[in-house]
């Protein structure tokens, strides 16, 4: 079990989310607690360590930390605007 931690950041963009669509993200965060890796996950292109997960339309973009079990969420947004400033 990880221990999900979600930046300052993207908990803003999770809360200017329409309410379907947060409720879709929320899942999918809650789902990472148990296994981090299940879904669309990949790793982001030039930034080591850095992964992203899709969510329909969105993306996440995380960090696992196994020595402390941590996830953490660091990036939320729409697919056309997530790469842009990753």
């Amino acid at each position: 079990m990880f221990r999900i931690l979600v930046h300052k950041k993207a908990l803003k963009e999770i809360e200017r989310l329409p309410a379907e669509d947060r409720q879709r993200i929320l899942t999918a965060i809650r789902e990472m607690a148990t296994e981090p890796f299940s879904g669309d996950v990949k790793p982001i292109k030039g930034i080591r360590g850095l992964l992203r997960r899709r969510v329909g339309d969105y993306r996440m973009a995380f960090t696992v930390n196994f020595e402390r079990g941590e996830v953490v969420i660091v990036r939320v947004g729409r697919r056309e605007e997530f790469y842009e400033s990753s």
